[in-house]
């Protein structure tokens, strides 16, 4: 009896898992937590991830490089990626190791300088420099990778000469 209702529990959570899985790719970690909540159940929830590992429907690394390119294109920063990733069950040495080749391809420096160009180049103009470091800072990128962006934008975008408003009459 005892046997047939765990049976039925793990029945249970594996369908969940797979109605999961059906809409979205999800970690192990995020996964075993939406079952075990929805079910109370935590080893049907356990056995239902486990099974879904060993049948390859779960990959973690694979779930976190997937994450990591889509939060980097929308410009978001190392940190901010590991916070989602950590956020969604992925392990530190996972998500440190997709992190790492990621930005191998693409330094966040280059991450800044798309996030200036794209939404604060107005107010680098406006001469507010120290109000978009203070963005960027807030945004989880280190005063380095904002120093070089910066650097780069400006010399890319000089800054233009005061001119008046006015034509002086002779």
């Amino acid at each position: 009896m005892l046997f047939e209702e765990e049976d039925k529990a793990y029945r249970r959570a594996l369908d969940k898992a797979m109605e999961y899985l059906s809409l979205r790719d999800h970690s192990s970690g995020e996964l075993y937590d939406k079952v075990r909540k929805k079910l109370e159940d935590d080893r049907a929830a356990a056995a239902a991830v486990a099974r879904c590992v060993e049948l390859g429907l779960i990959n973690d690394e694979a779930f976190a490089r997937h994450r990591a390119k889509y939060l980097l294109a929308r410009h978001k920063s190392p940190a901010q990626i590991r916070a989602h990733l950590a956020e969604k069950g992925v392990d530190r040495q996972t998500a440190a190791q997709v992190l790492e080749e990621l930005f191998e391809e693409e330094s966040p420096a280059d991450a800044v300088y798309q996030l200036l160009c794209r939404s604060y180049g107005r107010k680098l103009a406006a001469g507010k420099r120290q109000n978009v470091i203070a963005a960027m800072a807030r945004r989880g990128f280190s005063l380095g990778d904002i120093k070089e962006a910066l650097a780069r934008w400006e010399e890319e975008n000089p800054p233009e000469e005061d001119q008046p408003d006015w034509e002086p009459e002779f």
